[in-house]
């Protein structure tokens, strides 16, 4: 099941809030996730995931300079047919035992090359992903490139990433509308002072207050995210009690996940039953 998360801008939290979904996603459920980017730069999952020094140690891991380090190298090998089914395990960082894995970065290649690259290889990838786990979320670039349209058209779910901001919510629905069908809509930063709450945000917009989900802002997660602790913070405040400040933002981080991941199910019954000889 491919899982696309991504925003109509880069200021609504859609790496961050996956890396927060990602992680309590596994401790809820047992499947095996990959999580991987479509574009390159610094502030990645895999600074959220390690810190910056340790996911800098694993950019190179298993190949060369020209091929570019880990997931440059994955899609130049599967780009040129040089791969085999196994090529995955070579490539992926686990983060946590048995459950969740990245493919760092290695950034070493120019961005409109390997989405160029990606793009034209993005099919055998996915079958690939498909082949070493249940569940691939790809965090997804705003920008208007080859891969991210290719990605939001053959995405399972799309979690929209938005924000309370009435301009970005007004260009999504006027823009992008079509990617409604098959998606499930984050607010983040989500405040209950704005003016667009989620029951305003749904009355103004055609879409169901129960496909929204609110991820407030929490100033430990935000630091968090800059010292590359967010699986200690998710781990450490999952069953915190309500009186903890943290409460109010864990609980919507596993509201989310949870029905992110129960709707990855129903898509699966779906497919299958489709695939099933008069449904059974």
């Amino acid at each position: 099941m491919k899982i696309a998360f991504w925003g109509n801008t880069r200021h609504c939290g859609v790496t961050s809030n996956l890396a927060a979904i990602s992680v309590a996603s596994v401790i809820r459920f047992p499947y095996r996730l990959i999580t991987f980017e479509n574009h390159l730069g610094p502030n990645n999952l895999g600074s959220i995931y390690l810190g910056k020094p340790r996911a800098d140690i694993v950019r190179e891991v298993g190949t060369n300079y020209y091929e570019g380090g880990g997931s440059e190298g994955l899609i130049r090998k599967i780009y040129r047919g040089q791969y085999d089914c196994t090529i995955l395990e070579h490539y992926i960082r686990e983060i946590i035992y048995q459950h969740l894995y990245y493919i760092p970065q290695g950034q070493v290649i120019h961005s409109e090359l390997f989405d160029y690259e990606f793009n034209h290889c993005i099919h055998p990838f996915f079958q690939l992903m498909d082949h070493s786990a249940e569940i691939s979320l790809i965090d997804t670039a705003c920008s208007n490139i080859l891969s991210s349209k290719t990605i939001l058209a053959e995405a399972d779910l799309i979690v929209v990433n938005l924000c309370q901001d009435p301009a970005i919510l007004d260009d999504f629905f006027l823009n992008y509308s079509s990617l409604l069908p098959k998606a499930m809509i984050l607010i983040s930063q989500y405040s209950s002072h704005s003016i667009y709450s989620i029951k305003k945000i749904s009355r103004k917009y055609p879409v169901s207050p129960e496909r929204i989900y609110p991820i407030p802002y929490n100033e430990i997660f935000n630091n968090a995210i800059h010292y590359g602790s967010v699986i200690d913070f998710i781990f450490g405040n999952y069953h915190c009690m309500k009186e903890s400040p943290n409460n109010f933002f864990i609980q919507a981080v596993k509201r989310a996940a949870y029905e992110m991941i129960k709707e990855t199910e129903r898509i699966q019954r779906r497919k299958s039953e489709e695939l099933s000889p008069c449904g059974k």
